[in-house]
């Protein structure tokens, strides 16, 4: 799942082939990295292909990731009256607030990928949602700050849906 969601995030440049490819000799020769994300040509370098600092996903590449089809949960961490109806095509309302009963509910595979969103840069939601998921173990969790709000400013359509209590 891990070498998948690399590839994924490569293929909509979310991240660049040069890091996944850096500091592996393999790469000079192969043009791809090792396919276990751990350099089989110098055990020295045994490191993870990807290192990211912060699980986070712009517009734009949200948007590459729904219009490939790969598949991707995506939820708004909306509630009250933050929550305007409107919607990412295909997103699940689920607040942080949500008890682990309605998480898993809503997310049956700890493994999937998910992204989080919420209205806009200065909400915290979808960073609350995106760290409550990752200390129940999901493994996959991408926070888009840009939220509703950068959604809507880029032009992508939207889904209304009953607001979120």
């Amino acid at each position: 799942m891990k070498r998948l969601l690399t590839l994924a995030l490569v293929a909509v440049g979310l991240v660049p082939l040069q890091a996944v490819l850096a500091d592996c000799p393999c790469a000079d020769k192969t043009g791809a990295a090792c396919p276990t994300g751990v350099c089989a040509a110098d055990p020295a370098k045994a490191q993870p292909a990807v290192a990211v600092q912060e699980p986070t996903i712009n517009t734009e590449a949200l948007a590459s990731l729904l219009r490939l089809k790969v598949p991707v949960t995506v939820l708004d961490a909306r509630a009250g009256k933050f929550d305007d109806g409107r919607r990412i095509p295909g997103a699940k309302a689920l607040s942080p607030t949500a008890s682990d009963a309605e998480v898993a509910a809503a997310l049956p595979d700890k493994k999937a990928l998910v992204v989080t969103y919420c209205t806009n840069l200065k909400c915290p939601a979808s960073h609350m949602l995106g760290e409550k998921l990752r200390k129940l173990g999901f493994e996959n969790v991408l926070e888009n700050h840009d939220g509703i709000e950068g959604w809507v400013a880029a032009g992508h359509a939207i889904e209304k849906a009953a607001a979120h209590p």
